[in-house]
């Protein structure tokens, strides 16, 4: 008994598209550098996956209380949110990383960037 036309071209067109490169697209997160000037160590937040599969974005403005001995953040306040809890939650938890050289700053606020920019390719 032969197989139908309809089953193998199914068949074939079920492993070309296993090869076939998904869209997505490209997270960026931008901290300009002046929100940096002073910091011994300033790492950026990463763009939660959750966030970019919901396409979420947007910017933030997070205050920093800097402890004048240790130079690290005591508190991180949200200031202006992004409007989504990931978001906000990635930037305070890795401001709260921060450091700045003790007694040079008591507080600094920061714009927080969280944008999906394109689409690029990717491999399933």
């Amino acid at each position: 008994m032969k197989t139908p036309l309809r089953i193998v071209l199914t068949l074939l067109l079920f492993l070309a598209l296993g090869f076939v490169p998904s869209l997505h697209a490209s997270d960026v997160v931008i901290i300009d550098g002046k929100y940096k000037q002073g910091a011994v160590v300033a790492p950026d937040p990463e763009f939660p996956i959750h966030g970019q599969h919901l396409q979420e974005g947007g910017q933030g403005i997070y205050r920093l209380v800097i402890n004048t001995k240790t130079g690290l953040a005591d508190e991180v306040k949200i200031l202006k949110s992004t409007g989504y809890r990931d978001l906000d939650a990635s930037a305070v938890m890795t401001l709260f990383k921060w450091k700045f050289q003790p007694g040079t700053i008591d507080h600094r606020d920061v714009l927080v960037k969280f944008s999906l920019t394109g689409w690029s390719r990717g491999l399933h």
